[in-house]
């Protein structure tokens, strides 16, 4: 469980609903919008009270005995009952729930509310969190601080800098002392150190010292091989320093601009995103196209009922779906859908989510 200004976010592991999944019996899977602020709890709650009670009419419906609803949906009640749960929220709640089994988890991702019984756990609305989409990383440089994230377009994690160093005054403080006269009548407001030198411009040349020792370090942190994108927030000026001393070959070729000592990981997040949109949207086109052409020449598929079938049986290599999952409108075709990411999955295939996809689906098979 994370704190930051997506809320309170869980473990995004799924590993556990994926094998439940396996088991017989009913399984059940509540969608549940929250707020980040908790501010809303008593809206959410609400929500799942009604989809509790739909859930419990559904089951009544399919034969079951009273006591053995209640029993089954136990957990969910518990969970209505706890108030300081409800404080700390992320952006939307699902439960997953079976006999046996029960798993609530806070995700950073605005979905619409929705109840499901049946054979299978709903984890088409969590597509975008599942999938093996491409992440950026996102590297916060400011002279008094260096943050390395790796993000998703929902979610941001904060990397440990091993080597990187972490502040101007890391790389200052191991400079020889004949190239740094700190003088003391001339210390600034706090004992601020005042930088001389012969040419008068010290200060610009160790700040490009910093700018190329953490360059040349986020190289060897994240290895020369390497195609997922890295951008800079810092200022602009900052950038051709950085990118002539980093070896790393997936530098952006614009920054987040300003200084990020104080800017929240998620407003790094966003703000990373909308940079490297246009980028990825020509990306995406060209790997669907791709896989369209696969699908054309009978080694994949366009129609669910198929995609299905296929990933049952482990031949999906490739799944991809609409990021948005409210593309796919009808009830048939969701359970379709679903059915498709849970077999891939489960099957050691890949799951895309696309931003521009004009069919309900599309796959790449195997064989």
């Amino acid at each position: 469980m994370t704190r930051n200004n997506q809320g309170t976010v869980d473990r995004l592991d799924f590993t556990a609903v994926l094998q439940q999944q396996d088991a017989d019996g009913v399984k059940l899977t509540f969608v549940v919008p929250t707020d980040v602020t908790g501010q809303s709890d008593a809206t959410s709650i609400l929500t799942l009270k009604n989809q509790l009670r739909e859930a419990t009419d559904r089951l009544l419906e399919q034969g079951r005995r009273q006591n053995e609803v209640d029993d089954l949906l136990s957990p969910v009640a518990a969970l209505l009952a706890d108030s300081s749960y409800w404080r700390l929220q992320s952006r939307s709640l699902v439960v997953f729930l079976a006999d046996g089994f029960f798993r609530a988890v806070r995700v950073p991702v605005e979905l619409t509310e929705e109840v499901t019984v049946g054979d299978r756990f709903n984890l088409l609305p969590l597509a975008p969190v599942l999938a093996s989409d491409r992440k950026v990383y996102v590297l916060a440089l400011a002279k008094g601080s260096v943050r390395l994230f790796d993000s998703t377009r929902n979610v941001i994690e904060e990397l440990p800098l091993e080597r990187i160093p972490a502040s101007f005054d890391d790389v200052i403080d191991e400079l020889p002392e004949r190239v740094v006269d700190v003088r003391t009548g001339s210390a600034g407001p706090a004992g601020t150190a005042s930088y001389q030198g012969p040419d008068g411009d010290v200060d610009r040349i160790l700040l490009e010292k910093f700018i190329r020792a953490v360059g040349q370090a986020v190289g060897t942190r994240l290895g020369t091989a390497r195609s997922q994108l890295l951008v800079l927030a810092t200022v602009a000026e900052y950038l051709p320093i950085f990118t002539e001393a980093c070896p790393y070959p997936a530098i952006f070729d614009d920054v987040i601009p300003g200084n990020p000592e104080h800017t929240l990981p998620d407003d790094l997040r966003s703000a990373a995103w909308r940079l490297v949109n246009a980028h990825e949207v020509v990306r995406e086109a060209e790997e669907q196209d791709d896989a369209k052409s696969l699908a054309h020449a009978g080694k994949g598929s366009f129609d669910l009922a198929e995609i299905l079938r296929a990933a049952e049986e482990g031949r999906v290599d490739t799944l991809f779906l609409p990021r948005d999952d409210e593309h796919i409108t009808d009830a048939g075709s969701r359970e379709r859908a679903n059915g498709a990411l849970l077999a891939t999955l489960r099957n050691g295939g890949v799951l895309r989510t696309l931003g521009e996809l004009n069919e309900q689906a599309l796959a790449t098979f195997r064989y």
